[in-house]
């Protein structure tokens, strides 16, 4: 429905005159439904002619000394039955939030988006000094594990991984550079060639990590062999590898700007660089969230457009 068709209930009071409605129309009496909502009769009366004026309609017929409800009548008081359950099961999840020992939100996220995790998590409590969110960074096979068990709610994971019993929403992407240690030969180099890096050393993150996977990925696709030099178990074990001179590896910007800053790392301008990773929020497909995870979701969402960065190449896992 276009908005300008709702326009004729954008009235002052109109959320009271539909309850007086609808007590009138389940009591069938003008006198009853005043007693039960503390009014005057003459008020539960007024309320009703500026509703009926209000929806150019006539909701009641004097059938005798009773009121019988038109066809339009009906039709409202169905309307005002889903309104009340509706409001009913808000007040419910709202009166959580006002608790003062609400519950936990539980949000995880795989490695790799636990910087990104702790942003949208400390945005959150901000917006809404009253919420907890606990986070629990695991691979991504435990995160799936996790949600499935009821142990999160929420799950910030690779965009492209695709699990049936999930749904997910994209929410934030970032880039990946290949960077070298400072004073690197090809520094000042410009749409430098894959296969010059052949002879230098890669500093990998360990098997099952997706930036691993990724930088192996590219160097088979130009049929590169690839000299691993390191694994190392996180991204800050690798940016420190890279400045401390062991060789080239492949990181997010995030991680990488503290000793790109400092001028401990440099940025290699390799063709087909650099990569794009998109993270989505996963939740179960059979569960409904709680209040708060409903509003850490919209809210993630409605920031995603912010988050992404400009320049990118392609769309990887995590």
């Amino acid at each position: 429905m276009p908005r300008s068709a709702l326009r004729r209930y954008f009235r002052h009071g109109l959320f009271p005159q539909l309850m007086v409605f609808e007590a009138v129309a389940r009591r069938q009496s003008v006198t009853r439904a005043a007693e039960e909502l503390h009014l005057a009769q003459p008020t539960v009366s007024t309320q009703l002619k500026k509703l009926c004026e209000t929806l150019g309609l006539a909701l009641f017929e004097q059938r005798g000394r009773g009121l019988q409800l038109t066809a339009a009548g009906r039709e409202l008081q169905s309307a005002c039955a889903d309104l009340v359950a509706l409001i009913e099961r808000t007040e419910e999840r709202l009166a959580a939030l006002r608790a003062p020992h609400a519950d936990v939100l539980r949000v995880g996220a795989t490695p790799g988006a636990r910087r990104l995790a702790a942003r949208l998590v400390a945005g959150f409590c901000l917006r809404h000094p009253g919420s907890q969110v606990g986070l629990h960074v695991a691979g991504r096979e435990e995160g799936v594990e996790r949600l499935l068990s009821g142990k999160d709610e929420l799950c910030l994971r690779p965009a492209s991984e695709d699990r049936p019993a999930l749904a997910t929403n994209p929410v934030a992407a970032e880039l990946l550079h290949l960077y070298a240690p400072a004073g690197h030969a090809l520094a000042n180099a410009r749409a430098i060639a894959l296969d010059s890096l052949a002879p230098e050393g890669l500093v990998l993150r360990e098997p099952g990590s997706g930036l691993r996977e990724a930088l192996l990925a590219a160097f088979a696709a130009s049929g590169i062999p690839p000299a691993v030099r390191a694994e190392l178990p996180s991204d800050e074990t690798v940016a420190e590898a890279i400045a401390a001179g062991l060789g080239v590896g492949l990181l997010p910007e995030g991680e990488a700007h503290s000793l790109s800053r400092a001028g401990a790392i440099v940025t290699l301008d390799v063709q087909g660089f650099p990569l794009r990773r998109e993270w989505s929020i996963a939740r179960l497909r059979s569960v409904r969230l709680s209040l708060s995870a409903e509003l850490f979701l919209r809210e993630a969402i409605e920031g995603a457009e912010a988050l992404q960065p400009r320049g990118e190449k392609q769309a990887l896992p995590a």
